[in-house]
């Protein structure tokens, strides 16, 4: 695993151009992506953990198996199989080099992805053939892990080494509790469940759950950070929603849902046959209808984007599953997407910590 203290962070100069790379995992852009899309994904041994000399050979051979179905699934929530994980993205970038340029540095938006276009090789030669000579590197996952973060990174920083090894570079590797992400995961589920207490629905019948990618059980027995990391942004979001319906009076009606007391997190998107973090979720909701849950609150807390995990696995099967064991009413709090609390959040520590102080 790559550990999140390895990262450099250098002071970056506010009088020279910056060059903002926000970074992710990438998803399939059409039909004929998803395979190579996946070739990439499996031949990580940050993401399947297989010997390095199997990796590739693993990695093709799971893309082949794999890839009609999951050009299937993708087509489910767009007509050409692609996912809005890079449109999003791009946006973001271009939102947060604005905020960093309007406080008088000099920023320019850049996207990289992990699995597929646009890769760091041209991210960076287009920010350098723009100007910037200097590097702020942004993650697009929240909480740590060095599957994602970790594995996102430093396939930007081989790059950087490459084509500008005596840049300086500041890496923001995690954010799991910067205010702006609390408070924007917080209020979709503040207005949702005063909606039902307004409304006087008994509380039995209520039930909050937050959903986070799962990680391979192995990973966090080696050291990996990311479970505590998602447990601290659900705490954290958790009491800034049991704070805000108790200051309304509804603190009482708040503690009798199911998750109100304890917050319940859980976990989709599990791959093979090993052992991954659970609870997973769609074997979560029928434990809450055998109880009598009859309408749920379902909040991500790992995405800053739409895609396939939200948009099938959530808005669709999880739906289609409440609804099938009696379920009434089905929420998701959305992803962050263009969620100017989070964005204004993430650009003022951006400018806080990434730039040397000013003089004069």
């Amino acid at each position: 695993m790559t550990a999140i203290d390895t990262f450099p962070q250098d002071e970056l100069d506010p009088s020279r151009t910056t060059g903002l790379i926000l970074c992710g995992m990438g998803g399939p852009d059409r039909p004929e992506a998803v395979q190579p899309f996946l070739r990439n994904l499996f031949a990580d041994p940050l993401i399947f953990p297989v010997p390095r000399l199997f990796a590739g050979i693993a990695g093709r051979l799971i893309a082949w198996r794999r890839a009609p179905e999951v050009r299937k699934r993708y087509a489910m929530i767009s007509a050409d199989s692609s996912t809005p994980q890079l449109p999003t993205t791009k946006r973001q970038a271009a939102y947060l080099a604005a905020r960093i340029s309007e406080s008088g540095k000099i920023a320019l938006p850049g996207v990289a992805m992990r699995y597929w276009d646009p890769f760091p090789d041209a991210a960076i030669a287009g920010l350098t053939d723009a100007g910037a000579d200097q590097f702020l590197i942004v993650p697009t996952y929240p909480q740590y892990s060095g599957a994602t973060n970790g594995s996102t990174i430093r396939f930007v920083m081989e790059s950087l080494k490459k084509s500008s090894p005596g840049a300086r570079v500041n890496v923001v590797a995690d954010w799991h509790l910067l205010p702006g992400f609390i408070e924007a995961l917080a209020w979709p589920i503040i207005a949702q469940l005063s909606r039902w207490a307004n409304d006087e629905v008994d509380p039995g019948e209520c039930a909050l759950l937050y959903v986070a990618h799962s990680l391979p059980e192995s990973f966090i027995r080696k050291g990996d950070p990311y479970l505590i990391r998602t447990t601290a942004t659900v705490d954290a979001v958790h009491q800034k929603v049991k704070k805000v319906l108790g200051a309304a009076g509804k603190g009482a009606w708040f503690d009798k849902i199911s998750g109100g007391i304890q917050p319940g997190l859980c976990f989709q998107s599990k791959v093979g046959p090993i052992a991954w973090l659970g609870p997973r979720i769609d074997q979560e909701v029928p434990f809450i209808a055998q109880k009598g849950g009859r309408r749920l609150m379902v909040q991500p807390v790992s995405f800053t984007c739409e895609h396939i995990e939200t948009l099938l696995e959530l808005d669709i099967e999880l739906k289609d599953q409440t609804l099938d064991l009696g379920f009434e009413e089905f929420h998701r709090g959305a992803a962050l997407n263009m969620n100017e609390v989070w964005l204004d959040s993430l650009a003022d520590h951006l400018i806080d910590t990434a730039f040397s102080p000013e003089v004069g």
